[in-house]
């Protein structure tokens, strides 16, 4: 019996002794490749989302600096407007003006026809006078 349980010990001790440590790796996950193809395409669209947004925020960016540049080219061409009222309304009142001196004028020319065939009438009438008297006497 002893040499059995020293054949006992010798054995139990050798397959203890000749087993491998089984240490537990933890980098290795184990699931199944189901699982691991829905990780492996979201951790792509992530990727593509990731990079979406950065091209968006750029769009975004670029969109801004287009608007501000158009408000600014509104604000110029406003103001333009705004100098092209004030010219034509200036212009109207020099029409005006001119229009208003022009009648005056008118005015006035017809008033000197007016004294100039008046003088005439009596200048014509005096020399005529005149030449009768000088005339006939």
């Amino acid at each position: 019996m002893k040499k059995k349980l020293l054949i006992l010990f010798f054995l139990i001790s050798f397959f203890g002794i000749s087993q491998k440590n089984i240490t537990i790796d933890t980098n290795n996950i184990c699931f199944p490749s189901s699982v691991g193809k829905q990780i492996l395409t979201e951790l792509n669209e992530l990727d593509k989302l990731r990079k979406e947004k950065i091209l968006s925020e750029k769009e975004i960016s670029e969109l801004e600096n287009k608007v501000t540049k158009k408000d600014l080219m509104i604000k110029d061409l406003n103001e333009k407007d705004l100098n092209n009222k004030i010219l034509i309304s200036s212009n109207k009142e020099k029409y005006v003006l001119v229009e208003e001196d022009n009648k005056n004028l008118r005015d006035e020319i017809k008033n000197i026809k007016t004294k100039n065939t008046i003088i005439e009438i009596v200048s014509g009438v005096f020399f005529a006078t005149i030449t009768y008297i000088q005339i006939f006497k």
